[in-house]
């Protein structure tokens, strides 16, 4: 059996079962074939697709779980992964574990799992798809505790645009956390930006770049209507001062179907360009990125955005913009 046949995530069992051998095990670990997570528990090496990041961490997660007899549950980003919030670049490959006894200190096990204690908090729980996590209210504020804005802002915001949580269900859980010394420094910087209005981890991770690039926040999902009241478009984000909005170009909605059912990225192209057009011709500047540009041209993206809200003019802009309600956590 070839190793690319094996699933994601397995256990020497499992392998075993597919007619591999421990010997054989041992000579594709150390060639990189494989990844030891932890004895008995292997991985497929390399980076998973952005869609594909959660199942994969979930198959992990389920192969340690079944390793496991004692009482835990499934917390920070391993929690976030079973929500289906959305996980980093790159995707998580240490588990992340909730003693529900005892009150050890957190530490890393053998391999790479990470076993957390639940410190002076009672946490809270649910059940998803048979799996026993932290509720949603505490996930969020574990990984706005733990993990830097970049990796902990598109879990909150995901969490409170789909309604798993409220603003002030995770203030509650921080406020029971602020004696927790030393692990909050994450949470000082990541709190203020997370706003539930936006519909994407691009947009939630074009907001924290932004934060770090020293840009002022762009106001999520703007709605743009023209001087009679009738709605032109819903935009990403923008600067109403500056009379600017601002397009995450998303690859991905290229492949989507439209209300036939037809894959026509030509066709979703020609839309975009005609939105985008009705913008302009309202008076509004525009600016537009992708990820790649995100990621490989930051001093680009800074300078157009810039230059664009200088030039923008609200006297200029003949629609007008509307605001959906806000869902920021209470700082």
């Amino acid at each position: 059996m070839h190793l690319p046949e094996l699933p994601t995530c397995f256990t020497t069992a499992d392998a075993l079962k597919a007619g591999l051998t421990e010997a054989r095990l041992t000579r594709a670990v150390a060639r990189g074939r494989l990844v030891r997570v932890r004895r008995g528990v292997y991985r497929l090496p390399g980076q998973s697709a952005p869609h594909e990041r959660g199942t994969h961490h979930v198959a992990l997660l389920g192969a340690v779980l079944a390793d496991r007899d004692d009482t835990v549950a499934a917390s920070h980003l391993s929690a976030a992964a079973v929500w289906g919030l959305p996980l980093p670049l790159g995707g998580v490959h240490e588990v992340h574990l909730l003693r529900l006894r005892g009150a050890d200190r957190t530490r890393v096990t053998t391999g790479r799992v990470r076993v957390h204690h639940a410190d002076s908090v009672e946490p809270s729980l649910d059940s998803v798809a048979g799996v026993l996590v932290t509720s949603a209210a505490r996930t969020v504020a574990d990984c706005l505790v733990s993990f830097p804005p970049r990796v902990s802002v598109p879990v909150a915001d995901a969490a409170l645009h789909r309604g798993l949580t409220r603003p002030g269900q995770v203030a509650d859980v921080l406020s029971e956390m602020r004696h927790w010394t030393g692990r909050r420094r994450f949470a000082a910087v990541s709190v203020p930006l997370v706003d539930g209005r936006r519909e994407s981890w691009l947009e939630s991770y074009a907001a924290v770049l932004f934060d770090e690039w020293g840009l002022d926040p762009a106001v999520p999902q703007l709605v743009v209507v023209d001087a009679e009241g009738r709605f032109v478009a819903r935009v990403d984000g923008g600067w109403p001062g500056q009379a600017t909005v601002l397009e995450l170009d998303g690859k991905a909605k290229y492949a989507l179907p439209g209300t036939d059912g037809a894959v026509q990225p030509e066709r979703r192209w020609d839309e975009e360009k005609a939105r985008y057009d009705r913008l302009g011709n309202l008076g509004l500047e525009r600016v537009r990125f992708g990820l790649d540009d995100l990621l490989h041209r930051g001093g680009g993206v800074r300078s157009e955005v810039t230059a664009r809200r200088r030039t923008g003019s609200a006297v200029r802009f003949t629609g007008c913009f509307q605001e959906v309600p806000s869902l920021r956590l209470p700082l």
